[in-house]
């Protein structure tokens, strides 16, 4: 991940916890420090960035295809 220091990680997990959490699925701390750091490797990837709505869009589509 380029240009995300602790403060930007600990918001994306929160937004990508949020979305769990409406889906009904809940995850170990382990678990979910991997599936955001894999949401904003995505999301970077593919030319976004780590905004409040890039990073929900994206962990909404993932937690749909794979959890």
């Amino acid at each position: 991940m380029v240009y995300a220091d602790s403060n930007v990680i600990e918001r994306c997990k929160k937004i990508i916890k949020d979305e769990l959490l409406k889906k009904n699925k809940n995850l170990n701390n382990i678990s979910l420090d991997k599936i955001t750091i894999e949401i904003m490797n995505i999301s970077y990837s593919k030319g976004g960035d780590y905004s409040e709505d890039i990073i929900r869009s994206f962990a909404m589509v993932y937690i749909d295809e794979f959890l």
